[in-house]
């Protein structure tokens, strides 16, 4: 993978998220495949979930950035 790519998955990724994990999840939300169903994702996945879904910016991207960043203080 380009570098680039890396640092921006990097830079979506709270400390305790594992990077090989958030692209195999990526990969399986691309092309469809069934995931894990909402009640078995922990609070953290599911932030996660709604920043891969959307290519957000700004305001949102600044809001579910913060709300990770608190999520994982309390973990």
């Amino acid at each position: 993978m380009p570098p680039a790519l890396l640092d921006e998955i990097d830079a979506r990724l709270s400390h305790k998220t594992s990077r090989s994990n958030w692209i195999r999840g990526a990969c399986d939300l691309k092309l469809g495949n069934d995931v894990t169903g909402v009640q078995d994702l922990t609070d953290i996945q599911l932030v996660n979930v709604l920043r891969n879904r959307c290519n957000y910016e700004g305001p949102e991207e600044a809001i579910l950035k913060s709300l990770l960043e608190i999520l994982s203080k309390q973990s």
